[in-house]
């Protein structure tokens, strides 16, 4: 037999209309906590979609402020090198006895 024709089976064996009202009772209830619960995932949802575009808006500004703040400094870094080769070749004395004055540092790789 299978699970809805079991229960209607059940169901149309009850006697008392006393059992039925409490099975009514308790749909009834169970009824209001899935709409308070829906109402409430609702309201947490829109909340939720609102701060989500207020943060995305502010992760964007810093993405686009991150990405010229790189291209900045590749463009600084070029100079540098190119700054550093320019005097290399001019005062070769000089740039080796600043390097060796001030060695660059070693960086590892973490």
């Amino acid at each position: 037999m299978s699970i809805p024709h079991h229960i209607s089976s059940q169901l149309l064996q009850l006697k008392s209309e006393e059992e039925i009202k409490v099975i009514i009772k308790d749909q009834e209830e169970c009824l209001k906590i899935y709409q308070d619960t829906q109402q409430k995932l609702e309201a947490f949802n829109k909340f939720s979609k609102a701060r989500y575009q207020q943060v995305h808006k502010h992760f964007e500004i810093h993405t686009k402020l991150l990405k010229q703040v790189k291209t900045d400094l590749d463009t600084v870094f070029i100079k540098l090198r190119k700054l550093k080769k320019e005097l290399a070749l001019k005062y070769p004395n000089h740039y080796e006895a600043a390097l060796e004055k001030y060695p660059a540092p070693q960086l590892s790789d973490d």
